[in-house]
């Protein structure tokens, strides 16, 4: 049986690292994309101890013309992305008093149009063979205010309102578009605001994984298209 293929952005660390090892233990072949070289190296040799196909390609994802050339390579040789997991985002938490504009640009970059730069080169493939599903890492800081999130929590929610409406539009040719919108995950992302005594209580890369899985392992006829992960408890 022919392996299905991912496209996984942000996928050095974190939560796109976990995506990627988990989709490659499911015996999908995997091309991963970030910007740390090294990181990526590290990344596909543990995904090919899947045996399993990995490819890496390091850039900006807000780089339109980088990301129309990398996903044409990627059809060129394997005909087809069967799924593409929008993982990749960056958060600078400030005051707006305290934020400049260049800080608003780099996330609106990475989170909005690097989202969109990478959907639209897949999508006119997905809609040829008329199968495909999209995934993007949203967060919960997209639905719930907090001090110092204004400039992420808008980039979130503003994926929120464009993962809803694609979903809308491209459901006609079984593609499927879900969002995942994770609370606090103990990743590199958050290092500094977390609690040691605490990292095992909250939620892991792993989880948000985890995640991804049900809804690709989902019957073809079923659409999960949003998911609010949350820790269990949060008061441990």
């Amino acid at each position: 049986m022919e392996r299905e293929l991912a496209v996984v952005t942000g996928a050095s660390r974190g939560i796109g690292r976990a995506i990627s090892l988990a989709l490659a233990g499911e015996g999908k072949d995997v091309i991963i994309f970030g910007r740390d070289v090294k990181a990526l190296e590290e990344v596909q040799s543990e995904i090919k101890s899947h045996n399993v196909h990995c490819e890496y390609f390091s850039g900006d994802a807000g780089d339109e013309k980088f990301v129309q050339m990398s996903i044409k390579k990627i059809l060129d040789v394997y005909g087809k992305i069967d799924h593409l997991i929008n993982n990749a985002g960056i958060g600078i938490m400030k005051k707006v008093i305290d934020a400049s504009l260049d800080d608003f640009k780099k996330q609106v970059n990475v989170n909005l149009y690097g989202v969109f730069n990478f959907t639209k080169a897949v999508l006119p493939s997905m809609i040829e063979r008329k199968s495909g599903s999209i995934i993007n890492i949203s967060s919960l800081a997209g639905k719930n205010s907090f001090i110092g999130g204004s400039m992420y929590s808008a980039t979130k929610h503003a994926l929120l309102a464009f993962a809803r409406t694609l979903m809308l539009e491209v459901r006609e040719y079984n593609i499927r578009v879900a969002t995942i919108c994770p609370g606090s995950v103990a990743t590199d992302f958050r290092t500094g605001d977390i609690d040691p005594r605490s990292r095992g209580e909250i939620l892991q890369a792993e989880d948000v994984a985890q995640t991804v899985l049900y809804i690709l392992n989902l019957p073809l006829r079923a659409l999960m298209s949003e998911i609010d992960l949350r820790p269990t408890n949060p008061k441990k």
